[in-house]
């Protein structure tokens, strides 16, 4: 871990446990649509960048408001946000980066507002050089952003270790020329995290 100057951080998934609130307000919403519940590994198999993706394989989207849409999932999702909690092992690993010089960053598909709210809710601000959240709540690539960060540090790719929950997250990694660390009990199936090709966790704690 010497090597690495950057850390590039997930909020979703990662630092955050939150998969909960994401699956029960879509429950929420499939319910109010006559539809019936999906379970936490369906959930796991649709995720996906950008978070359209997810939508047309378990909502007809071709009877949807996108718009309405995100607008529903985000107010579900803050009403169960209190059930959530941080990462096994989160705060430790935040405090052993930090003790250690390295800057750690958030970079995020979450809104910025929404996202630099929950941040300060958790008490985990103090550890970061910036955080990275998206202009909407369209839940895009984040990789631009990432990008934009390092060129104006002027980082070295080998300097930084991504650390998230998803194959995008490993796509961003590869992007940018990083190592990448993928946590198996986030968005995504441990399966697919596999054939990223990013070396993948179950606990932030096997890194300390």
């Amino acid at each position: 871990m010497d090597e690495y100057k950057y850390i590039i951080w997930d909020w979703n998934g990662t630092l955050l446990e939150d998969i909960n609130a994401s699956l029960k307000s879509v429950n929420d919403m499939l319910e109010s649509r006559g539809m019936a519940h999906i379970d936490k590994a369906t959930y796991r198999e649709a995720i996906g960048v950008p978070i359209r993706v997810f939508y047309d394989k378990v909502f007809d989207m071709s009877r949807e408001d996108y718009n309405v849409i995100i607008k529903e999932y985000n107010e579900g999702y803050i009403r169960y946000l209190s059930e959530c909690g941080l990462s096994d092992g989160a705060v430790e690993l935040l405090e052993k980066f930090s003790s250690e010089g390295k800057k750690q960053v958030i970079v995020s598909s979450s809104n910025n507002a929404q996202l630099l709210k929950n941040v300060e809710k958790y008490g985990v601000g103090k550890w970061f050089d910036a955080i990275l959240g998206a202009e909407d709540f369209m839940a895009d690539s984040k990789i631009d952003r990432a990008i934009n960060y390092l060129e104006k540090n002027n980082a070295k790719a080998d300097e930084s270790l991504v650390i998230g929950d998803l194959i995008h997250d490993a796509m961003l990694a590869e992007e940018i020329n990083a190592d990448c660390v993928l946590l198996s009990t986030g968005h995504e199936t441990p399966e697919r995290l596999a054939s990223s090709g990013a070396k993948v966790i179950d606990s932030l704690r096997e890194m300390l």
